[in-house]
């Protein structure tokens, strides 16, 4: 085996820069994988306590997006504390749709009624949560994308209209409460709601680790001041997700649960973000099969994210459909996206994301290293540590076990922590072409971008389907005669000898076969004829042959796979389809993954929660309780018998001897380390103690990259945005406006911009005109708005809200003034 040389070097040394912060080292000294020799991740579910023990040196990092003011003061006051900061979490309120009666309990729940969800909009105050519950660290969100985020700037103008739609009315909401309420013949007495003779008790599940208990005994209060009975039931993560994640919605347990989510990237197209959080496609758990979305909600939410469209005119059309059947629906309440400080000691460094922090970043094992020291240990401090099992398909979803989790896995492409843009990491190079007409770019010279009249015809021998009983896949000449074509081609080309150079880190080398049966797992699992059918997977399962046309996978040296599908992305570079084994809990190689299968098949466990339920068995967990047993039992019979699944797939690409050699090396690994975790990643799960909440990582001497590999990003460059202009103006008037965009006080290029641009408001905050500005000289920008602008503005108050996007980070920038305006 050889390893992959990193090509970003000056002579014979590398330069690592973090956070502005360089530092060097010889050349030969990198190691390959990770920096350091082993991290220990240890639970911390005090915040206060995790940023303590940065000071005291217990703790290396606190991987926690911290929002609290007072915590952020004593960050601020120490001075071995660093921190980074980050703008991908946010605040919502999850509701239970299941009803209007709940089966199990026979009691009422009026959060199954769209127009009482609705209405919640507009008895929460956002901006009183953003500035008293979160202490000034946050905005009010209203979508289900971030504010800090591209769409939100190329929607601001819908976004401003909704905003005065659904701002605070408490008197509007408890109208509509009331009269959706007699509608389900519940009635007031004494104050209080009454179904069936017993009061309305609504139960607000409230997480008890953070500023979501203020939120939920807020959103408590608000209820009670409108006639219901309040229940709240306080819990950590742990206790918290088996009912409102994995839990029956049926069984009434909870009415509200106060969400939390992270984003853990730069997102530079969220639309599919209705399809995830609106629709059953969304997930496989429980409390997602139960969402019921109107039909034009469903079809608008699926368009969007199966990019349904031919312009960025189109496009806009339906967000900002989207945006209006969403408050409608509100199944989900947004409430606030969140400004986080990350911590972490002054003698560690490491790369942040600006949306998802430390805990979010896919770099973060990466590049995560002592000062000064190659080698040595890291001790890492986390809010909750292994709450739910982990196994890579449908194992647990917690931001803080998927952190570490990605330190043993990757998915083929990495992502620029700044941008959102994507980068080859599994792979070696792409050719997306795409079809002529669609609005699709390029910004990076790794990938070729090419544009086909009328679509690429699909090749005859692509798999277009799966055959449940056969246990193979139906080719494009089955099932479309006629032929077929894909608005967009990806063939991604793998590293030569790459299967001697990977290997998973029980040793077995990575084959064709691992991709081979990431496929067959996004086919199978839907269909009832198959052994291992899990209903909660069809809904994805129908979504990805909306758009499905035909997948190629080429064994050969190097490996070559291709995918056509009439899904495409704006950005060329984004989610290239290399069928890189990584899963949406984290990665998998086959021979693990086949053991998990049939533990599945014989009815002793479940990949999925809902599934176990079901059947009333174990929850598939690789790294603890009972599932070890039943996976070694059902490794023992794989390793007698040298079995092969899918043999009319799988035969082609695994012989008889590799599959002895790889159920041998899993069973040595299992001896030796005591779980069935596999991946490719830069550490490998060295123990993990759920019990004491610890997962001790160690670095992986068999990864193909150096260390230093993703060591290249710099400090990010977000703009520093000045207004200035008038204090007051005539009506009618002309208006010019002066603008200064900075970074670290040097002039922002405007090279490096994207736009500039300046919205009017009126007095109503209704949006009146957007106008472009334009630069004077480097760093200074100018906006003049004509009087026929200024005609239409009424006597008061106007605002001039500045948008400025830059290629360099994907964090639109926004600074607002206020003018004057009089007859």
């Amino acid at each position: 085996m050889h390893k992959i040389e990193n090509k970003i070097m000056v002579g014979f040394f590398v330069f690592v820069f973090v956070f502005g912060v360089a530092f060097t080292v010889a050349a030969d000294d990198v190691p390959y994988g990770g920096w350091l020799d082993t991290i220990i991740a240890e639970e911390e579910a005090s915040t206060a306590a995790g940023v303590t023990k940065l000071g005291t040196g217990d703790l290396g990092v606190y991987s926690h997006t911290i929002t609290e003011v007072d915590i952020y003061e004593m960050i601020l006051e120490n001075p071995e504390i660093l921190y980074a900061e980050s703008f991908g979490s946010y605040n919502e309120l999850s509701f239970n749709p299941a009803g209007p009666v709940f089966e199990e309990t026979g009691k009422l729940n009026p959060f199954a009624v769209p127009r009482v969800r609705e209405a919640m909009n507009w008895l929460i105050d956002r901006e009183y949560m953003a500035d008293e519950i979160f202490g000034g660290m946050a905005v009010p969100r209203l979508f289900p994308f971030t504010s800090a985020f591209p769409d939100y700037a190329n929607m601001i103008e819908k976004v401003r209209e909704l905003e005065v739609t659904y701002s605070h009315n408490p008197e509007r909401a408890e109208e509509v409460i009331t009269e959706e309420m007699l509608a389900l013949e519940a009635e007031m007495v004494d104050g209080l709601w009454h179904f069936d003779g017993e009061p309305v008790e609504i139960g607000i599940l409230i997480r008890s680790e953070d500023e979501r208990t203020e939120v939920g005994d807020y959103v408590g209060s608000l209820l009670e001041g409108i006639g219901f009975k309040v229940e709240r039931r306080y819990a950590t993560a742990a206790e918290a997700s088996p009912i409102w994640m994995t839990g029956n919605p049926e069984a009434g347990r909870f009415h509200i649960y106060t969400g939390g989510w992270i984003t853990t990237v730069v997102d530079r197209d969220q639309s599919s973000n209705w399809d995830f959080f609106y629709t059953p496609r969304g997930l496989g758990t429980p409390l997602w099969q139960a969402y019921e979305p109107s039909r034009e909600f469903d079809e608008a939410a699926e368009r969007l994210a199966q990019r349904g469209f031919t312009t960025m005119e189109e496009r806009e059309e339906l967000m900002a459909l989207n945006m209006e059947l969403g408050l409608q629906d509100s199944v989900r309440l947004w409430l606030v996206d969140r400004l986080a400080v990350n911590p972490y000691r002054y003698d560690v460094q490491l790369t942040a994301d600006l949306a998802g922090g430390i805990s979010g970043s896919y770099l973060w094992a990466h590049t995560i290293r002592n000062v000064d020291e190659v080698g040595g240990q890291v001790n890492v401090g986390l809010p909750s540590v292994m709450p739910e099992p982990w196994n890579p398909m449908d194992g647990s979803n917690w931001i803080f076990d998927m952190m570490l989790i990605r330190a043993t896995g990757e998915v083929g492409y990495q992502w620029d922590p700044y941008t959102g843009l994507h980068y080859p990491n599994m792979f070696e190079s792409a050719t997306v072409v795409i079809e002529e007409g669609l609005p699709v770019t390029k910004s990076l010279d790794w990938v070729e971008l090419e544009f086909a009249e009328g679509g690429t015809e699909v090749p005859e021998d692509a798999w277009a389907d799966w055959d449940a009983e056969e246990q193979r896949f139906i080719t494009v000449g089955e099932k479309y005669p006629d032929g077929v074509s894909a608005r967009r081609a990806v063939t991604t080309i793998y590293p030569e000898n790459f299967q001697n150079d990977l290997r998973w880190h029980d040793g077995s080398n990575f084959s064709a076969a691992d991709i081979v049966w990431f496929y067959i797992m996004s086919f199978d699992r839907a269909f009832e004829e198959s052994d291992f059918f899990d209903e909660a997977q069809v809904p994805s399962y129908e979504s990805l042959m909306d758009t499905l046309r035909g997948i190629r996978v080429i064994d050969g040296d190097p490996i070559t796979v291709e995918f056509y599908s009439d899904l495409y992305y704006l950005d060329a570079e984004w989610y290239i389809p290399s069928g890189f084994p990584y899963y949406d809990q984290g990665p998998g190689a086959w021979h693990n993954m086949a053991i998990g299968y049939l533990a599945e098949v014989a009815e002793d466990v479940a990949y999925s929660s809902s599934k176990a339920d079901a059947l009333e068995v174990e929850h598939l967990n690789m790294i603890g309780g009972p599932s070890l047993e039943i996976m070694l039992e059902h490794l023992e019979s794989a390793l007698e018998e040298g079995y092969i699944p899918y043999e009319n797939t799988l035969g082609e690409f695994i012989s008889e001897e590799e599959a002895l050699e790889r159920y041998q090396n899993l069973y040595d690994w299992y001896q030796e380390k005591g779980h069935f975790w596999l991946g490719t990643g830069p550490y490998y799960l060295d123990a993990a103690y759920p019990v004491e909440g610890i997962v001790e990582l160690a670095r992986n001497e068999d990864y193909p990259f150096r260390a230093d590999r993703w060591d290249i990003f710099v400090e990010p460059m977000i703009p520093e945005v000045g207004v200035s202009g008038p204090g007051a103006i005539r009506i009618g008037s002309d208006l010019t406006i002066d603008i200064s965009i900075f970074f670290d006080d040097e002039p922002y290029l405007k090279e490096d911009l994207d736009t500039v641009s300046v919205l009017i408001f009126d007095e109503r905050n209704r949006l009146i005109d957007t106008v472009a500005a334009e630069m004077i000289e480097e760093g200074q920008w100018q906006a003049e708005i004509g009087g026929e602008i200024t005609s239409r503005l009424s006597f008061g108050s106007t605002t001039i809200e500045t948008v400025v996007t830059s290629q360099r980070v994907a964090l639109p920038t926004m600074e607002s003034m206020s003018i004057v305006t009089f007859e």
